[in-house]
């Protein structure tokens, strides 16, 4: 009798303890990677590294083109509310998500860029290295660009387009750059925390020659992740396979792994409204001898190619 207790209790606890797990998995699910105010978190040094940080001119709005596939289940689409009277065609920017982190868990990156003047989409993927997610989201946008019932219809300026990720995002950005049959529509990349040196383990160094478009390689310095994630010789070592003839790296003092989603918006925004919009003064932040990365006191280790 006194085993068949014991046997009970085990049983109730194994379960007690699986309850709990589930319901902190399901808690987790729901609370955002980034806050809305996000940019309030951090000081940013530069004066047009903080200007792309904030918000944009443009009120967004969004909606969502359901997927099959039941790893990606939705392309979340985030556009100017603006877009909808206005004649002008759009650059789209794709995100491709970190690890476990779907789009739906950072929305306040989305709006952001979208705020200044993007079309910006991306997908629930949480396992996006190999960059097929991101691909057929680029597809799904530009074939809502031909759909005379989508809000898009017509909107998109289909010769300016960007893409951009996190950590395995940053990743999925080598992959989706080079190995698909619209990689060649991308006019910029960037990836922050997002070395190809795992990459390189199973698919070689050589695949990166075909990464083309102009590239912003970030990462941090952190002590807690970002040393073994954004080590200098990985960075570099992607920085110097790929094949982009215009490529800026650097790395942001006191920023680890996890932060530079957030931390790094600012001139991954620059960066995409320089190649994407022609905005000059963004283009202030890398050019020439006085680019402002090389004097920004938050930053070190910027190398440049054709810039």
């Amino acid at each position: 009798m006194k085993l068949k207790k014991w046997i009970k209790r085990i049983v109730i606890a194994l379960f007690s303890v699986c309850l709990l797990l589930w319901c902190c998995g399901k808690l987790l699910d729901k609370i955002p990677a980034v806050s809305d105010d996000y940019q309030n978190a951090f000081d940013y040094p530069g004066v047009l590294e903080k200007k792309y940080a904030m918000n944009g001119q443009y009120q967004v709005e969004t909606y969502s083109v359901e997927d099959e596939d039941e790893k990606i289940k939705s392309h979340d689409i985030y556009y100017p509310a603006e877009m909808k009277t206005s004649k002008n065609k759009w650059p789209l920017v794709v995100i491709a998500n970190g690890t476990g982190t779907p789009a739906r868990k950072y929305q306040p990156i989305f709006r952001h860029l979208a705020s200044w003047g993007f079309i910006v989409v991306g997908n629930q993927e949480e396992w996006a290295w190999e960059g097929k997610s991101s691909s057929k989201s680029q597809d799904v946008v530009l074939r809502e660009n031909d759909n005379p019932q989508s809000p898009l219809y017509q909107k998109i300026d289909t010769l300016h387009i960007g893409l951009v990720g996190h950590s395995q995002g940053g990743m999925a950005v080598y992959t989706a750059a080079s190995r698909f049959s619209n990689s060649r529509r991308y006019k910029a990349l960037c990836t922050q925390s997002g070395t190809a040196i795992m990459l390189a383990d199973s698919l070689g160094w050589d695949f990166l020659k075909d990464v083309k478009a102009p590239m912003l390689m970030i990462g941090g310095c952190g002590t807690i992740d970002a040393k073994a994630l954004c080590k200098l010789d990985d960075m570099k070592n992607s920085y110097d396979a790929i094949g982009s003839k215009q490529k800026v790296l650097g790395r942001i003092k006191n920023t680890d792994h996890g932060d530079m989603l957030k931390r790094g918006d600012a001139y991954m925004t620059a960066w995409m409204c320089y190649w994407l919009c022609g905005d000059q003064e963004a283009g202030k932040c890398f050019f020439g001898d006085s680019a402002e990365i090389l004097r920004n006191e938050a930053w070190q280790d910027v190398i440049r190619k054709g810039m």
